[in-house]
């Protein structure tokens, strides 16, 4: 991965690259195309894809292998080479063997130019991460389409003014050039994986894979039918020298319409939908233009429906495609990627090319069931692109929890038991709407029974205790069996240091019998914070309805603490099963009032360390790290969000964001991109922003000076940051260690 200048440079020289790769492979679909429909009829066409294909399958999976082993930096250069001193053959053999030199070329041209294509955004996906590839995506897209302009144009130029066989040294020279700026262009920091991948085994694994396969498979089939209206309408109306020149000039219109896609629409275009949802344009564009060339029998709307599907795929599509791959690991991007790009579309163009033959030779006329069968095809494929979405998020999932230490007792352990002051995240699935009007109901009550005088004496004197300024009778009253009556006394005591912690407990023992006045207390802001704050950790063992009304009321306090401890109890309550069931608009809402804050207020809202509350939690419950945490707004948000979101992921996300190891904060800022609704997300970014610049801040300053000595020891630390990434405690502990 880069960073930095590195990245920037990167990004251009991506731009460049891109640039003449697809020149190279615009200018060579013109002279196959060409080449081969100059010395045989349309109508056999069908059968060179069908013989193409099935001699791609077996180079595939070979070239598969090869990238794992030796990785698309090193591999492309080489590959580039050999590819232009084909074509520098067959060049000097076409004028002699006209026939068998064009089903060589066509051949040649139709695996090479997808390979090298292929190999250049695998190129891509390596060098970048998620979010850099977003950052640079557009400009690599733009270095593309010029890319497609100058090959088409290289080649109608070509067709005017030398013989129609020299584009084939034209394309020798562009492949050449790509070969050179690969190879001194290439990142020889990325090394190959230790254990290769079989292709296809990891393809069957994946859901995602498995989808998006299918998408190819279906797009290259609907492109191939509509593929084949096109060329036919081109051959009956171009002239015997023109093909050429007419192929070229629609790769170059088409290239601009692209270009202006790009700068209009797409970047806009994929932030709105997403990266999955971006790959279901395709097929959608292929439906709705196939369907305006069924309605208008003329030659031009099988021109435009077949220019439609090529920018979307150029633009759009290609855009969200590529990074589509991103969740995944390395050691499965390299063949895989390959196998997709190159494999599935020569699996649609084999499909494609029995059904054009198919319907070819069984009707008169087979324009119109040629057309069908493409409109067909693309909503079959939209049906499976809609399950993108879905799988991503996945495949996003299992990359975060795959980056995790999978030795750790503690990342086995649920969410819901974080050791940085009790559960935080809870584990609630998906949970349906929270009724606030849950109070509206009638409450069946037991009849009041009259106390006895003894009783009375004995409440009196309890009374008197808990009412004295000494903490040893305080103490021995709050150890007696409590009778609600006595729980508004007990309350306010729990502000106190030295009984704070008797107080808790014993209001937590009687809890279900007062939980409506303990959330009145919490609820009062004339009341003290330190009350109020301290208050939710009793409501956990209060009636659950009751007191999970209270804890949503108090999402809303003025004071950041509160809020805090409320959203902490509702996870455990989740977690324990105890919460009433709530919707996703409730929690979010709740989100977005807290992200509505100032940066800098933002990343001064801790909560102080209460050890008295620490200290009241049943034996099972103690956790040395709840002595020295300090809960942060990001936490509080997380807290929150892990009411209705997946809580193993959105653990890692949270440590993952604020960690200094880019290519984790990235995959975790991409997995919560696909989770979070569009406004939230725009609105807790900047907010993240703040975080990782603080972060980025201390690293520096570590490495300027002697670090400060924290607060907590190292051992706490550690402890505390139990369940995150080795790579974010080992930095930690180093920043932490006393001499460097």
């Amino acid at each position: 991965m880069t960073t930095g200048d590195g990245e920037r440079r990167a990004g251009w020289v991506a731009t460049v690259t891109a640039l003449v790769v697809v020149a190279g492979f615009v200018a060579g679909k013109a002279a196959r195309d060409a080449i081969l429909l100059s010395n045989f009829g349309i109508k056999t066409l069908p059968i060179f894809i069908t013989i193409s294909a099935l001699t791609a399958l077996p180079i595939i999976l070979v070239a598969g292998k090869l990238m794992t082993r030796f990785g698309p930096a090193r591999l492309m250069p080489a590959l580039n080479v050999i590819s232009a001193a084909c074509a520098v053959a067959e060049w000097l053999l076409l004028t002699r063997y006209p026939r068998p030199t064009a089903i060589a070329i066509y051949f040649h041209l139709s695996i090479s130019g997808a390979v090298l294509v292929s190999g250049f955004w695998s190129i891509i996906n390596e060098r970048f991460d998620v979010q850099s590839a977003k950052r640079h995506i557009g400009r690599i897209g733009m270095g593309a389409t010029l890319g497609g302009i100058a090959g088409g144009m290289l080649a109608e130029r070509t067709a005017v003014f030398l013989a129609p066989n020299a584009i084939l040294l034209v394309l020798a020279g562009l492949q050449l050039a790509c070969a050179a700026t690969l190879y001194v262009s290439r990142d020889t920091s990325i090394r190959p994986p230790s254990s290769p991948r079989f292709a296809l085994g990891v393809v069957t694994r994946s859901r995602l894979l498995r989808n998006l396969g299918i998408v190819v498979v279906l797009g290259a089939v609907a492109a191939g039918v509509l593929d084949y209206v096109f060329k036919a309408d081109i051959v009956a109306n171009a002239s015997d020298g023109g093909l050429l020149r007419s192929l070229a000039i629609y790769y170059t219109v088409t290239s601009v319409v692209t270009a202006i896609v790009q700068v209009a629409i797409c970047g806009p275009l994929i932030a709105r939908l997403g990266v999955p949802r971006s790959v279901a344009t395709l097929p959608l564009v292929v439906t709705a233009f196939g369907l305006v060339a069924l309605a208008v029998p003329a030659a031009f709307a099988a021109v435009v429906a077949r220019g439609a599907e090529a920018v979307t795929r150029s633009s759009i599509y290609r855009a969200g495609y590529e990074l589509l791959y991103a969740p995944l690991p390395e050691a499965d991007k390299r063949p895989t990627k390959i196998v997709l790009d190159v494999g599935a579309e020569r699996i649609g163009d084999l499909i494609g090319a029995q059904l054009v033959g198919l319907l070819v030779y069984l009707m008169v006329d087979p324009r119109i069931g040629l057309l069908i069968a493409t409109v067909a095809t693309a909503a079959i494929a939209v049906v499976f692109a809609i399950r993108l979405p879905r799988s991503y998020t996945l495949a996003l999932e299992d990359s975060l929890v795959a980056r995790g230490d999978p030795d750790s007792e503690e990342a086995a352990k649920p969410f819901a038991t974080w050791p940085i002051g009790g559960p935080i995240l809870g584990q609630a699935g998906d949970l349906s709407p929270l009724p606030l009007r849950i109070l509206d109901h009638p409450r069946p009550r037991r009849p009041a029974v009259a106390p006895t005088v003894a009783q009375r004496d004995q409440v009196s004197g309890t009374i008197a205790e808990l009412r004295s300024q000494d903490p040893d009778r305080i103490k021995r009253a709050l150890a007696t069996a409590l009778t609600p009556e006595l729980a508004a006394l007990v309350v306010g005591l729990v502000a106190r240091d030295d009984v704070g912690r008797e107080a808790l407990v014993a209001l937590r023992t009687i809890a279900p019998r007062c939980t409506g006045m303990v959330v009145d207390a919490l609820l009062d802001q004339t009341r003290e914070i330190i009350v109020r704050r301290r208050l939710p950790e009793v409501l956990f063992a209060g009636e659950p309805t009751l007191a999970a009304w209270g804890l949503w009321r108090g999402l809303v306090d003025p004071s950041f603490e509160v809020r805090y401890r409320c959203g902490a109890v509702l996870s455990r309550l989740a977690s324990s099963g105890r919460l009433a069931p709530v919707t996703s608009e409730t929690v979010f809402e709740a989100v977005r009032r807290e992200l509505v804050i100032d940066p800098t207020a933002w990343k001064n809202q801790r909560v102080a360390d209460d050890q008295i509350v620490a200290s009241a939690h049943e034996g099972r419950e103690r956790d040395e790290a709840m002595l020295s945490h300090s809960g942060s707004a990001l936490e509080h948000v997380f807290t929150v969000l892990g009411l209705v979101l997946p809580a193993e992921p959105l653990r890692i996300a949270l440590h993952a964001v604020e960690t200094d190891d880019s290519a984790l904060r990235e995959t975790a800022l991409e997995y919560l991109e696909s989770i979070l609704p569009t406004d939230v997300r725009i609105q807790l970014w900047p907010l993240l922003e703040t975080e990782s610049t603080m972060a980025r801040a201390a690293v520096a300053v570590a490495s300027a000076a002697m670090p400060v000595r924290s607060a907590r020891s190292r051992d706490e630390l550690v402890a505390a940051l139990n369940l995150a990434y080795p790579t974010i405690r080992a930095g930690m502990v180093d920043k932490r260690a006393p001499g460097t």
